[in-house]
């Protein structure tokens, strides 16, 4: 099983810096991908205490688990960042493949691949870079400060035993007071010349003081219950449970799944339906928890959904033990939708409703007017684009925003379907008739003006202006869902033929270089693990060195070529083997296999069995067929050695040539192509120019 090892802290603001100058990228995203707000629009959003600069993110899962994940979510326009769940049980063995995204998603992926400790340290260096970039402006790429604004939620599970336990109370309380943590990143930049400048800036306190409840599928209702009242009592955390689908329960699922959707080759179960929550459980559990939420000076809400709980596929997961697999994507928009809808129209009250179920960059401004926040993404994240599909959701809400006539996220849900009024007149109906009058003429004449308008006649009244304008805008909300909600099983995207053509493939087998660099899965990988390097494009004989009458023997051997400069590889310690990119390569191969492979540290190569390299000061260790060979430069005296253990080879380093050597009656034959395959990779990826995971100040850190 692949091991994370996560990039330290300074590496990572080094090379953040250092890729702007050099690549105009960050991570290997390039600006072109980034959101760049725009001060005329504002999608600003309350998320329990805190305005956040959009109502979109990732959702908890994939790609919120590295550093870097969140990084790029932020630079795409996520501004409510949900943490990847953690649990007490952090030493897992997860099934491989583990993601399965061609149209639908399908996983089988549990909870954080990282210790807690080191979950919590990611958090707090993910969020010192973002102060990076809001302090910096991204390197000057924002014109202005409107649209910094950020905020994390926490997510743990999966029972009340463990998170009870120190080890994620423990993680929790980390992120209510991070000081500690803080320090200890400011302590790694404050030696540094580059970034001793960023070691004094003002950070989040706390990172966090919400968090999303997951819980398992068949995880009683008593259970959940009392988990989400120690969250709110002990810990003073506002809370968000996450539901599942199965809510809706088997017939109505299995009515608009097969039945109108066309996915019969979905099996839906009875029994796994039975064993979860159930839909009177669920309305039970948030009526009672909002008297603890409001006597606690906390909040509590829902998250529409969970993925849909269906029998394994073997075709999909055929290393899967468990006799369950997990659906994402379409399909999981409509039951998600119908299930957000019909527990806003019965709970009777005014709730928090976050919401992450097949959201793209079609449906995202119709979710975004149902008045959910935030409304989070996972399933398209993992296509072709990656993050950089992110801004393309703004873009779309903008546009809608303007066709309505408004600039305000607020304005957009109340003026989105027409219902502002009405939502005005249900919540404010013990208003001066005079006040509700004057409402319900701006929302008629001037729907811009409309949450302006809210806010000044709350204050008059003696209200909470922000409090009153979140009520107005949910109960806008809910009024848009019963236009928005009904139609989608008819829609024909959501629909199975609609979704069953996979990524294109060509006949063609991956190789290690020169494939046909269309880079699908650099942006496929929500760990930026896959990046791109430039080569010296080169043909060159080779030789088969072994031993000889004289010593060292050398036959033709099977030569070395590189056809073209652009190149890819991989950094072993941010690829899980999810095999995402797998999916994406339009050639037949594995890229997270196939690449060169280049290791965080000596542990990770040494723990390894796959191929692949690692660098420490003048030395350059691989395992190539499995076998170790070192190798070591002098560049200032053109000299270098090779060393497979059973064979030692001297070596001039311009031009690489043998100079000579020693070499064991019984040594293996050893293929010069493989000295090549190092001195590309010394060249090429730790000596660039160009920053990535190994060398993240170029060529100056080299």
């Amino acid at each position: 099983m692949a091991h994370l090892y996560p990039i330290p802290f300074a590496d990572l603001a080094r090379r953040m810096c250092r890729e702007v100058e050099t690549s105009g990228a960050v991570f290997d995203l390039p600006e072109r991908k980034w959101w760049i707000p725009d001060p005329a629009l504002d999608f600003s959003a309350v998320h329990f205490s805190r305005r956040a600069a959009t109502p979109v993110g990732p959702a908890a899962g994939p790609h919120t688990q590295l550093a870097q994940n969140i990084v790029l979510a932020w630079l795409a326009g996520s501004r409510i960042i949900e943490l990847k769940t953690v649990q007490v049980n952090d030493d897992l063995d997860i099934p491989r493949p583990c993601i399965h995204a061609p149209n639908i998603g399908f996983n089988v992926e549990w909870s954080q691949e990282l210790r807690v400790r080191e979950s919590l340290r990611e958090y707090a260096k993910a969020a010192y870079l973002i102060e990076i970039l809001k302090a910096t402006r991204a390197f000057g790429r924002f014109p202005t400060d409107h649209g910094l604004e950020t905020v994390f939620d926490i997510s743990v599970g999966y029972d009340l035993e463990g998170i009870r336990g120190e080890k994620v109370t423990g993680f929790i309380r980390g992120l209510l007071e991070p000081r500690t943590l803080f320090d200890e990143l400011r302590a790694e930049l404050t030696g540094d010349g580059d970034l001793a400048r960023f070691s004094d800036l003002e950070l989040p306190e706390p990172i966090s003081d919400c968090v999303t409840l997951s819980t398992f599928h068949g995880c009683p209702a008593d259970q959940i219950e009392s988990i989400a009242r120690y969250l709110l009592e002990e810990l003073g955390l506002h809370v968000i449970i996450k539901l599942n689908p199965t809510l809706l329960g088997f017939d109505a699922v299995r009515e608009i799944l097969h039945d109108r959707l066309g996915y019969h080759d979905l099996d839906l179960r009875r029994e796994a339906f039975d064993v979860d929550l159930q839909y009177e459980d669920g309305i039970g559990i948030l009526r009672r928890l909002r008297e603890v939420a409001e006597r606690k000076g906390s909040t509590i809400g829902a998250k529409f959904t969970n993925t849909l709980v269906v029998r394994n596929d073997s075709a999909v997961f055929p290393t899967q033990a468990d006799p369950w697999m997990y659906v994402s994507g379409p399909p999981l928009h409509v039951i998600s939708m119908n299930l957000m809808q019909r527990f806003r129209e019965e709970l009777g009250f005014d709730f928090p409703v976050s919401f992450s179920a097949g959201i793209d960059v079609k449906n995202f401004p119709a979710a975004v007017a149902c008045g959910m926040v935030p409304v989070t993404t996972c399933t398209d994240l993992l296509k072709q684009g990656g993050f950089g599909r992110l801004p393309g959701y703004l873009k779309a809400l903008g546009r809608e925003m303007k066709k309505a006539g408004v600039s305000s996220r607020e304005a957009y849900v109340l003026a989105a379907s027409g219902h502002g009024a009405e939502a005005v007149a249900e919540s404010l109906g013990d208003l001066a008739s005079e006040s509700l009058d004057r409402l319900l003429s701006v929302a008629a004449s001037d729907p811009d003006f409309l949450p302006a308008a809210i806010r000044e006649e709350a204050a008059g009244a003696g209200l909470d202006p922000e409090a009153t304008l979140l009520r107005v805008t949910r109960q806008a909300g809910r009024l848009n869902g019963r236009d928005i909600v009904p139609p989608l099983a008819s829609e024909r995207r959501y629909h199975a033929e609609a979704n069953a053509k996979p990524p294109r493939r060509i006949d063609s087998i991956l190789g290690l270089y020169d494939c046909i660099n269309c880079d699908l899965c650099v942006s496929a990988c929500p760990n930026d693990a896959i990046f791109a390097y430039d080569a010296a494009p080169q043909s060159l004989e080779t030789h088969v060195v072994g031993p000889g009458p004289g010593g060292l023997s050398l036959t033709p051997g099977s030569g070395f070529l590189i056809s073209e400069a652009h190149q890819l590889a991989l950094f072993a310690g941010a690829c899980n083997e999810c095999s995402n990119c797998e999916v994406y390569c339009p050639e037949h191969g594995a890229p997270f296999r196939v690449k060169e492979r280049l290791f965080s540290s000596e542990a990770a190569f040494e723990r390894s069995e796959d191929d692949g390299f690692w660098r420490a000061e003048g030395e350059l260790r691989a395992r190539l067929g499995g076998r170790i060979l070192t190798l070591g430069v002098d560049e200032s005296a053109n000299w270098a050695y090779l060393d497979a253990g059973d064979m030692r080879l001297e070596l001039s380093w311009t031009p690489l040539q043998i100079l000579g050597g020693s070499v064991e009656p019984d040594a293996l034959p050893l293929d010069t192509a493989r000295l090549w395959r190092m001195r590309t990779a010394w060249d090429s990826i730790y000596r660039s120019g160009r920053s990535n995971p190994v060398n993240p100040a170029g060529h100056r850190g080299a």
